[in-house]
């Protein structure tokens, strides 16, 4: 399959919208969800090497792809669905973080 890489930088007036081109035009829409999977990898397994503790790793690290998500969806570059997985994933961590304190 061909990908018009040419159109896609002709088109883009900024950095934003080459993002969103690749995003739309190469990546078919994953590259935001690329973005915040790799974002919440490299948090957790940062927090899970600074501390012992995994319960509260895991709430750090979804609050953080929490935020991104929605810095994300702002610029459009995550679907609404990815947002509330975020969602659900930080309150599900707190919920289980909370109750094995």
């Amino acid at each position: 399959m061909a990908y018009n890489i040419t159109g896609i930088i002709d088109n883009s007036t900024g950095f934003l919208s080459l993002v969103q081109g690749v995003n739309t035009g190469i990546m078919f829409g994953y590259l935001g969800i690329l973005i915040l999977l790799i974002i919440f990898s490299v948090s957790l397994m940062a927090f899970l090497l600074g501390t012992d503790e995994a319960g509260k790793s895991f709430i750090a690290a979804s609050f953080i792809a929490f935020g991104m998500s929605m810095l994300l969806r702002a610029v459009d570059l995550v679907p609404n669905i990815a947002l509330f997985i975020t969602l659900i994933l930080l309150a599900g961590s707190i919920a289980f973080g909370l109750r094995n304190n």
